[in-house]
């Protein structure tokens, strides 16, 4: 007998039983991270849950979500953390070169910050729609820079301001809040920012203050002057009206070192009696600033590089200058040794880029010593500078100071382009090496406490309202990274390494970061200050 095959569709017409299929339903959410430890960035203790995305925000949190989603990440024996928010880089040095700033993203910073050490671009609104008109994988904000209001006003001269000048640095700094600046940064270490007297900056935090902005100071002295310079901070804040802050706390030279004792207590008082003070910090035992900025008295600097090498060829002042890099070679930045300075970037001689003082003193026919070395800068100098890296801090003061409940972390970096000059480590390695040196190697600090500095802590302090913190609503700036591996790879000798242990990193809910590598995403976003959102 003939068998005869009848179409499924013809059976089911004939029982009356036409099934028709069920359209697949469509994905509730854009991605799905599940089984991870999330910490939320509040300090609070870590807890296992699958987190959803949808759009750019955090939509669900549950200790399982099955709903369907585009995309799925298995988090499993990974950490789920807020992204990280440096809020002191130089990132203008290099983020149109290299928009997605790779050594950032790949640590799991997803929000990075610009202006500080008094410098920024005036007018800040050209600039920002510069940033905004780039495509960017972090994203990216501002401060109006108090050397570089004062300098458009009245140059590099050691001066007191005229009240009219004081006014017009008044309606600069108003200005470049309405531009978007996060608040006023001071760089009184530096020209012209060291001619400034502290009532000067004072006027113009009264001017951010109220515009909801912060004031943050590379202080005028982090060596022997440290607590007085400390003082200063807290007296602009507290008579200027904002909250003010320590950056990249260190104590520098060897006579100085335990002094973190006693800068650290300046802060618990100031904030006994209402002052709201905090700090932020590196985790690196060496600075990094220029030649002539960290070894020449700031006097010498007076009136920019032409005055200066006018000094320089007058042999009375010549001389007196050398007793003066002497002494900070000895007792300051130079640590004690001509070799623990190190040549960072020489632009008129890549060759010397990594190379040490002394043996550079060396190769010029003299002993190292620290004279020689003295007229080795002055020869670096008149050349055209350098930047350079000085190891001068003491490893017991970056532990006290990071330990403080008032530190957050902060690079200081710039956006290097791989494999040019030879950089501080920092610019590639600050966030990671807290996760790996500070908590997993020597406990100095806990996971959720590291994590509250590097996100939650830093977005309160910048008023970052939807973002910093793990919470359904809130920007999906995330870093997915395994705390067993994570680690800086990057060192003194060859910085161009990118952090290691970071899986996946995502900026306002696109993947920015897959399996440590950049995606073709660039979704950074310009953000703005308190000043243009109230406007």
């Amino acid at each position: 007998m003939r068998r005869v095959l009848i179409p499924a569709c013809a059976v089911a017409l004939l029982t009356g039983l036409l099934v028709v299929p069920r359209a697949q339903a469509p994905a509730a959410f854009d991605l799905l991270i599940r089984n991870g430890r999330i910490i939320d960035g509040t300090g609070s203790p870590w807890y296992r849950g699958d987190l959803a995305i949808r759009g750019d925000s955090i939509a669900r949190i549950a200790p399982r979500i099955d709903a369907p989603a585009t995309r799925v990440i298995d988090a499993a024996g990974k950490v789920v953390a807020p992204g990280f928010i440096d809020l002191h880089t130089h990132a203008r040095r290099g983020i149109f070169q290299v928009p997605t700033a790779d050594n950032y993203v790949r640590q799991g910073v997803t929000t990075i910050m610009e202006g500080p050490d008094g410098s920024s671009p005036l007018p800040i609104k050209p600039f920002l729609d510069r940033v905004a008109a780039t495509r960017i994988t972090p994203n990216f904000g501002t401060f109006v820079g108090q050397g570089s209001v004062r300098s458009e006003v009245i140059g590099t001269v050691n001066r007191k301001a005229t009240e009219a000048e004081i006014e017009k640095m008044r309606g600069l700094v108003r200005q470049g809040m309405l531009d978007g600046a996060f608040g006023l940064s001071s760089g009184l270490f530096y020209v012209p920012g060291t001619f400034t007297p502290t009532a000067e900056v004072i006027e113009l935090a009264k001017v951010a203050g109220p515009m909801g902005g912060i004031y943050i100071s590379h202080m005028r002295d982090e060596a022997t002057g440290v607590l007085n310079s400390v003082r200063e901070t807290i007296e602009i804040g507290e008579k200027g009206g904002l909250p003010t802050q320590v950056t990249h706390h260190k104590i520098i030279g060897a006579a100085n070192w335990g002094k973190s004792v006693d800068t650290l207590k300046l802060i618990d008082e100031a904030r006994a009696r209402g002052v709201d003070a905090t700090i932020d910090q590196y985790p690196y035992t060496a600075s990094s600033t220029s030649i002539q900025a960290a070894l020449l008295p700031a006097y010498a600097l007076e009136g920019g590089r032409d005055e200066l090498l006018k000094r320089l060829q007058n042999q009375r002042l010549r001389s007196e200058l050398k007793k003066e890099t002497a002494r900070l070679i000895a007792e300051e930045r130079g640590g004690g040794n001509p070799n623990n300075v190190q040549l960072a970037r020489c632009d008129w001689d890549h060759s010397l880029d990594g190379k040490r003082l002394g043996d550079v003193t060396k190769a010029r026919g003299a002993e190292p010593t620290i004279d020689n070395a003295a007229d080795t800068v002055f020869w670096i100098v008149e050349q055209g500078g350098c930047s350079g890296i000085f190891h001068a801090i003491d490893e017991q003061d970056l532990q006290r100071i990071l330990r403080h409940p008032a530190t957050m972390i902060g690079s200081d970096g710039e956006v290097p382009i791989f494999g040019e000059a030879n950089p501080h480590p920092r610019s590639y390695g600050t966030f990671v090496r807290v996760l790996a040196r500070y908590v997993r190697e020597r406990k100095t600090i806990t996971l959720e406490d590291a994590v509250r500095k590097m996100s939650s802590f830093p977005a309160q302090r910048l008023g970052l309202t939807d973002r910093g913190v793990i919470r359904p609503g809130l920007k999906a700036d995330l870093v997915v990274f395994d705390p067993a591996r994570v680690r800086d790879a990057a060192t003194f000798e060859q910085p161009h390494q990118y952090a290691e242990g970071v899986a996946f990193v995502m900026v306002n809910g696109q993947i920015a970061v897959e399996q440590g590598a950049i995606t073709a995403a660039r979704p950074g976003r310009v953000l703005y200050g308190p000043g243009k959102l109230a406007n």
